[in-house]
């Protein structure tokens, strides 16, 4: 049976009050929000997912950059670098379709989670905005 969780429900109200455009999809097992973000340096897709009646409450940002499977090793050092910059956020490469994902995961317990989700999403585009113009300097390598 699919359902949308309450932490999800709370994420999806606080983005309206926003003014951000999203959408909930529900699943099995899990609910998420999808939210499109403009960033200054780019753009990118987020997604919250809940798999609990908790608040449990991963953010996740897939596909950021493709690259070539031949700039693999020089990518790992500048994902390595920008986690070692930044502690919120933490990138990591998809080494099945190589491409570099970012991903955040709240506490527990997190009072007022739909501000906190908007806070980590502020926060990771200005993370991302400091990130991607050196992962895209490897492909231009």
């Amino acid at each position: 049976m699919t359902m949308v969780y309450p932490a999800t429900d709370e994420i999806y109200k606080t983005m309206q009050e926003h003014n951000l455009k999203c959408g909930i999809e529900a699943r099995d097992n899990s609910s998420a929000l999808h939210i499109g973000i403009t960033a200054e340096s780019t753009g990118f897709e987020a997604m919250y997912i809940s798999r609990s009646e908790k608040n449990d409450v991963a953010l996740r940002i897939f596909n950021l950059v493709r690259f070539p499977e031949e700039k693999f090793g020089e990518m790992l050092k500048v994902v390595n670098e920008c986690n070692n910059k930044f502690r919120f956020l933490k990138f990591s490469i998809d080494t099945d379709s190589y491409s570099i994902d970012a991903a955040f995961d709240f506490a527990l317990e997190s009072e007022n989670l739909g501000e906190c989700a908007y806070e980590m999403l502020m926060r990771s585009a200005g993370i991302i905005d400091q990130c991607y113009p050196e992962f895209m300097a490897v492909l231009k390598n």
